[in-house]
């Protein structure tokens, strides 16, 4: 197993594993990173990517077009066509830099002369042609940096015959016995992704990961959500739309009840009645459990040097008395407890902190417990 299966998802990649990345901020919209050499380096769940020149620090924050496009964007007939990040970054330390955008360019419909990159500097918006168009990127070489974003010139009229790569996410109600169930459709966008996750997460609603629909929808078009058992569904139709992160997000309520066999959930576009996606939920509530929580009893008993991981905690999920408590307990088991003591308020970030301090500092026993686990997460990704 590869050291690379032990990052979080919020760690940037490179050919020789994971770069750790701080997250910033109360609203963690804030991301910076050191890369340490020249090479390439990409963030899985962001899409950015970046080759540079030698080493440097890069700050990424998450923007919302909202702000911009009602002035700029629709009047001058652009569509939005990917996140907005301002990066910060010296000059000309980076060689190219790869912006995501969710068209889909597969079936060769879209025509890639008509993406540009936006970038906004002083409340004005220049537009630049891009180095080159992938599938899943637009490419700027020796790039400057700003607010910037992907950008799409269409009339409006032709926006519903845009193919658009696409994401479902699926949450469910983290404490409650009875299950409820938020299912969204929305454009493969990571700052609208990451939006939604927020918002879940305040009310302890938890993520559980399946595929995306597999071929290319449109925005405007309408699905009908259903599933295998006479469930509760509010609204049963969703619309695939763009909505900037800063607005509220379309999602469909599914009260299931007490989880005590397979559920099959699925969304058939309403006009043609055709599948688009559908996705397998199982009675199996451990599965949703953090990577910490999961393995309490097996960190109380193996973590052998607590005090390491206190260090790498304190000031970011300990306050100075917490961190006392703890150190002040007489065997390290009893340190462990004491710490999960306090993790239970904490939020999936929080734990985030603690699974990196763990892995750091334990990289040995956190890859066992990976390992002893893999084939009961495959299952329940199946």
């Amino acid at each position: 197993m590869s050291m690379e299966t032990l990052a979080t998802e919020e760690d940037f990649h490179s050919p020789k594993g994971p770069v750790f990345t701080e997250v910033i901020g109360k609203d963690r919209n804030l991301y910076r990173v050191h890369f340490p050499v020249a090479g390439y380096y990409h963030h899985p769940n962001i899409g950015l990517h970046f080759v540079v020149k030698r080493a440097l620090t890069i700050e990424i924050e998450f923007c919302a077009w909202g702000k911009f496009w009602g002035r700029h964007v629709l009047e001058h007939g652009w569509m939005v066509a990917g996140p907005l990040f301002d990066i910060k970054a010296e000059k000309g330390s980076v060689a190219a830099v790869y912006l995501p955008h969710f068209v889909d360019l597969q079936g060769g419909h879209v025509d890639t002369s008509l993406f540009k990159v936006a970038h906004f500097k002083e409340k004005r918006m220049t537009l630049e042609k891009p180095a080159k168009v992938e599938q899943h990127y637009v490419v700027l070489e020796n790039p400057s940096f700003s607010l910037i974003g992907v950008l799409l010139r269409m009339i409006p009229a032709a926006q519903p015959f845009i193919p658009i790569t696409s994401t479902t996410l699926l949450y469910r109600s983290y404490h409650a016995k009875e299950v409820t169930v938020h299912l969204y459709l929305i454009p493969n966008d990571c700052a609208i992704r990451k939006a939604i996750d927020d918002e879940e997460e305040k009310f302890q609603f938890v993520r559980i990961h399946k595929p995306p629909p597999l071929d290319s929808l449109f925005l405007g078009s309408r699905y009908t959500v259903s599933g295998s058992q006479n469930l509760e569904i509010t609204p049963k139709e969703l619309e695939l739309c763009y909505r900037s992160p800063g607005e509220a997000q379309l999602f469909s309520e599914i009260y299931i009840g007490h989880v005590d066999s397979d559920i099959w959930l699925q969304l058939n576009h309403k006009m043609s009645g055709s599948q688009v996606w559908k996705a397998l939920l199982k009675p199996d509530a451990s599965t949703l459990l953090h990577f910490v929580d999961r393995h309490r009893e097996q960190l109380v008993a193996r973590v052998t040097s607590v005090d390491p991981v206190l260090d790498k905690l304190h000031g970011l999920v300990l306050n100075e008395e917490e961190y006392e408590e703890v150190r002040a307990e007489t065997t390290k088991p009893d340190k462990m407890r004491k710490l999960f003591s306090f993790s239970r308020a904490w939020d999936k970030t929080c734990k985030d902190q603690l699974y990196r301090a763990l892995k750091e500092t334990h990289p040995h026993l956190i890859m066992d417990l990976w390992e002893g686990m893999e084939h009961r997460l495959h299952c329940w990704g199946s």
